[in-house]
């Protein structure tokens, strides 16, 4: 299939080539103020975007194609990812190409700020020869503060070891034992704060992170500290680091990114204690190369394949796991999607249940796949992976996730149980080797069937000639049977066919199959 792509200030020649030999129609701007996005974004399926434009609620709600945006690079600030989320719409990044880049520039910045180096450059190219004002600090024997022991706080700490820095570490969501495998002693924001020489920034910006650093923070740091911040400009109160340096408390402080940018207030990139550079992070050849190749790629395998990788508004999955956990992802979707079209009735609440290997994973990602099969296959408009839950929830469906720590005849088994204001309704499936799907349960009633393609359901009395009478009920109607799969429950007098058919069943035949004796329901369903 053929996708429609907007680039936004532009893509690397690579990461061009790669997306137009998949035939994907690829539409390159400058970056667009919103009143000028609104117009154009409806037919595109997928934008890559920089941080010069703004993908917000208002764009989202005019991109009525868009599948995913795709961010070269970390930052997604200028997008609105609530508002991406209630569209369904996928947000990519791809933290990793500028990793080397950014660290680089952060232990050029922390050298700077500690040698004075940008000052007395500028002295000497002024014509002066001023070697005392511009005495500094070793890094060596001294201690780092690294807040964010994210992948570019790892890769400053392991390379500022190598220079004789001792290294410490805040990070909520790092664990004691993670942080000593990295050679980092783990402290509280406090301590760390009052016993730094030097302090570096990256963690990510959110509602607790903003002013990290604030008038309080700064009331606790060790004097004279040395602040860096390559990650986002937020993350530091800009009135409460100015007074810090104006009364000596801060004696310098290393700036790539600013709370504007540019700056509105330049009082403190210009200041004569801040080392600045206009957020050149990731500003290498090699940097852009990465990240316009691997966001490409990204996009690429999401739309062909719906493969999830570096994710900001959903579970982010590696190539590796992502292939482990596929199978199980389309098998919960085609569970969805067949209880959909069997049990009729508005939704009221949906239970699911993962056992053996499958416990092991997030279950999020498949009861997001569950509830996206379950809604598209009722034809709810705007419905993905990305906002199948709260899409159910504000129509009023239950989800409950079943905690039980039973052990099952399968490696791996996925339960489904749907309850509408009309029925209850329950499913089983399993994934056997590496991507054989089967349906292993229908309501109680043992199985073996495929689920895929287009299905006729026929629940029947437990008795002797059942499967020919359907069969040659099928026959006079031309339909032709691809595959069946049978069951009955023993003692119950129920069983159930579930033939895979060439073509549709025509509303007349569905009307009239359950005049057969014996046959007490038939339900058409396209599972895909």
């Amino acid at each position: 299939m053929s996708y429609k792509i907007l680039c936004l200030e532009g893509i690397t020649d690579r990461g061009l080539g790669i997306l137009k030999a998949e035939g994907f129609s690829v539409d390159i701007q400058k970056a667009l103020p919103t009143a000028e996005l609104v117009k154009i974004v409806a037919p595109y399926d997928a934008i890559l975007i920089r941080s010069g434009s703004q993908m917000n609620a208002e764009v989202l709600d005019a991109a009525k194609s868009l599948k995913v945006i795709g961010r070269p690079g970390v930052g997604v600030d200028n997008v609105d990812l609530a508002a991406a989320t209630r569209r369904g719409v996928m947000v990519m990044n791809s933290p990793m190409g500028n990793l080397v880049s950014t660290a680089e520039l952060t232990l050029a910045l922390l050298l700077a700020v500690a040698r004075n180096i940008p000052q007395a450059d500028a002295s000497l190219k002024a014509g002066k020869w001023d070697r005392k004002s511009f005495a500094g600090v070793e890094l060596s024997g001294k201690r780092l503060g690294v807040i964010g022991l994210g992948r570019i706080g790892r890769e400053v700490a392991n390379r500022c070891r190598a220079l004789g820095l001792e290294i410490t570490g805040y990070d909520p969501f790092v664990s004691p034992a993670l942080a000593e495998s990295l050679h980092v002693k783990l402290l509280s924001l406090d301590e760390l704060l009052s016993t730094s020489d030097f302090i570096t920034l990256h963690t990510t910006l959110s509602k607790d992170t903003k002013h990290l650093l604030g008038k309080e923070a700064f009331a606790k740091i060790k004097p004279g500290v040395r602040i860096v911040n390559a990650a986002r400009g937020e993350l530091i109160d800009d009135e409460a680091l100015l007074a810090a340096l104006d009364s000596g408390r801060v004696a310098g402080a290393a700036l790539d990114v600013y709370t504007q940018e540019p700056p509105v207030d330049w009082r403190l990139a210009k200041h004569p204690k801040v080392v600045g550079t206009p957020h050149v992070g990731a500003a290498t050849a090699e940097a852009q190369e990465r990240v316009g190749t691997d966001i490409a790629v990204q996009v690429r395998d999401f739309l062909k394949g719906g493969v999830i990788q570096q994710a900001v508004n959903f579970l982010s999955l590696s190539g590796d796991l992502y292939d482990q956990v596929k199978p199980a992802m389309n098998l919960a979707a085609r569970l969805g999607t067949f209880l959909g079209q069997a049990c009729p009735g508005k939704l009221e609440r949906l239970e699911l249940g993962f056992y053996g290997d499958l416990k092991e994973f997030d279950s999020k990602l498949f009861v997001s796949s569950a509830v996206n099969g379950l809604l598209q296959s009722r034809q709810v408009e705007s419905v993905t992976i990305v906002n199948a839950v709260p899409r159910a929830k504000e129509m009023g469906l239950e989800i409950v996730e079943a905690t039980s720590s039973a052990t099952v005849g399968f490696a791996n088994l996925i339960a489904l149980r749907l309850a509408t204001n009309e029925t209850t309704l329950s499913v089983a499936g399993t994934v056997f080797g590496r991507d054989h799907l089967r349906l292993v349960d229908f309501d109680g009633v043992e199985v073996d069937a495929v689920p895929e393609g287009d299905v006729l359901l026929v629940r029947n009395d437990d008795r002797p000639g059942m499967v020919g009478q359907v069969g040659s009920f099928l026959g006079r109607e031309g339909v032709n049977i691809a595959r069946m799969g049978l069951g009955r429950k023993p003692g119950s007098g129920r069983a159930v066919m579930i033939i895979e058919v060439e073509g549709v069943v025509s509303a007349a035949a569905l009307e009239a199959l359950p005049k057969l004796p014996g046959v007490r329901e038939a339900r058409f369903l396209r599972l895909g």
